[in-house]
């Protein structure tokens, strides 16, 4: 199993309409999880003014951190690029 956590300024990559959008659709369906960390969605609409809006099959976590520690006590590892 394998799910990319995004949080700061790695949640663009989950946003629709975005570079990588198609990309993240395609692996949404193959299975990979994507997870948009809450708060810095709530940052992010804060400072724009305007809602984001995420590719389809992402899915929302309250905190991205608390989300990987989660999924480290579960025995998943840890990728940073």
């Amino acid at each position: 199993k394998v799910e990319i956590v995004a949080y700061g300024p790695g949640l663009t990559l989950l946003v629709a309409g975005g570079k990588h959008s198609q990309r993240v659709e395609s692996l949404v369906k193959q299975d990979i999880t994507f997870s948009a960390c809450g708060n810095t969605i709530a940052r992010v609409e804060k400072q724009d003014g305007a809602p984001v809006v995420l590719s389809n099959g992402v899915q929302v976590v309250p905190t991205g951190v608390a989300r990987i520690l989660e999924l480290q006590e579960q025995g998943y590892g840890y990728i940073r690029p």
